[in-house]
Order: C-alpha cells, then sequence, then structure tokens
C-alpha cells in the first residue's frame, strides 16, 4: 500500500474545495465493483469481517443462506471476545480482537497452547475501522459504538446482506478467479503468515 486517504482529510479536501454535498446529485458508484452489501458495509467494525465471513461459509456448507444475524454474538467493543456456532454439525470456536495491545495478548496466548480457533479476526483499531485514526474525533468522546450501530442499520436495510450474492463479486469469480479457494483465488487474496512478530505487535503497543 503506497498511498491512503483518511476519513478527515477527505472531509478536509471537500472544504478546501467549497464542495457541498448536499448540493451534489447522488449518482452510482462505478462498475464493476459500484454494488456493496451489507455484509461489505459492517466490514468497519470490530467483529464485521468475522460476521460476515461465517455468513458466506455457513451458505458455502449447507447451501442456503443463514438467518443475517445468526453470528451477532460476535459484536461489541470488547478487545477480546469469543464464541462458539454449529456450523452443520460441526462446533467453530472464533475469537474477535480490536486494538494491538489485545492483538498480542491473542497471539501470545496461542502461541503458548492456552487457547485456541477455528478462526480468529484481528482489527488494529479499537473497535475497527469506526474508531481508526482516521476518523472524526472530539476530546474525551469514543464514538466508534455509536457508528458500529450506524453500520449494523445499513446492513440491516440492504437488499444484499451476504458477500457471496453480491453480482460484482459472483462474476469476479465466475470470469476470473473460478471456485472459492481455487489455485488462483488462494494465490491471489490469501497471505500465508509463516510466523508472527511478537516483538513488533509490542514495540507498536508501547
Amino acid at each position: 500500500m503506497d498511498l491512503v486517504i483518511t476519513t478527515r482529510e477527505l472531509d478536509r479536501l471537500i472544504r478546501a474545495d467549497s464542495i457541498k454535498p448536499q448540493d451534489l446529485t447522488e449518482m452510482p458508484f462505478d462498475d464493476i465493483f459500484g454494488a456493496g452489501s451489507g455484509a461489505a458495509v459492517i466490514f468497519g467494525t470490530t467483529g464485521g469481517v468475522m460476521e460476515a465471513a461465517l455468513r458466506s461459509a455457513y451458505f458455502l456448507v449447507t447451501g442456503s443462506n443463514p438467518d443475517p444475524d445468526a453470528f451477532s454474538d460476535v459484536r461489541g467493543m470488547d478487545g477480546w471476545k469469543e464464541a462458539k456456532f454449529n456450523l452443520a454439525g460441526t462446533e467453530l470456536k472464533v475469537a474477535v480482537v480490536n486494538g494491538l495491545g489485545n492483538a498480542r495478548k491473542l497471539v501470545e496466548a496461542v502461541r503458548k497452547g492456552t487457547v485456541a480457533y477455528d478462526f480468529v479476526e484481528v482489527m488494529a483499531c479499537p473497535g475497527g475501522c469506526v474508531g481508526g485514526g482516521g476518523q472524526p474525533f472530539r476530546d474525551g468522546e469514543e464514538k466508534a459504538a455509536e457508528r458500529a450501530k450506524k453500520l449494523y442499520g445499513l446492513d440491516k436495510i440492504n437488499d444484499l446482506r451476504f458477500s457471496h450474492e453480491n453480482p460484482a463479486v459472483q462474476l469476479t469469480y465466475k470470469e476470473f478467479l473460478g471456485n472459492p479457494l481455487s489455485h488462483r483465488a488462494h494465490g491471489l487474496l490469501h497471505t500465508d503468515l509463516k510466523e508472527w512478530d511478537l516483538d513488533m505487535l509490542q514495540s507498536i503497543h508501547e
């Protein structure tokens, strides 16, 4: 990643160019990735990636969609939370952490063998992206939980609540990636992590 623009920087850019968003005409996003799902929206909060992935995992295993809110136990601003789900007769134990300090604790516990999980989500920012350093803030106020509620509200009213039903995602797999977990999909979408760098996590946390 070479360049990023944060929410605050985008806001400053809009203001600097004297653009008034309320006066702009609504337009659709550019294709091919113009369609978004509720599952994509909740990526912005801790637990959201986990929940979105479990929705699609359930479909891939059973052939039918779960209740979109079936995995809501992973929601919340806890620094480290655990949950268990029954997926077509198989029990999955998952963990969600946010904040690098909590990530370090989880990694240390996994390496010591005191905990074991089938699936782990880690977000560096407290509360997830909604609590990230580029978000608007006021001294003494934490808005991550409030913003998370907004994201879940947007998910709730979205016509698409499952990643695997997004027509752009389906077309990408059909014309380029093949099937989920195909050789090409694995090579382009997955990273093999050989070893956790606890020293790095420790230094960032401090």
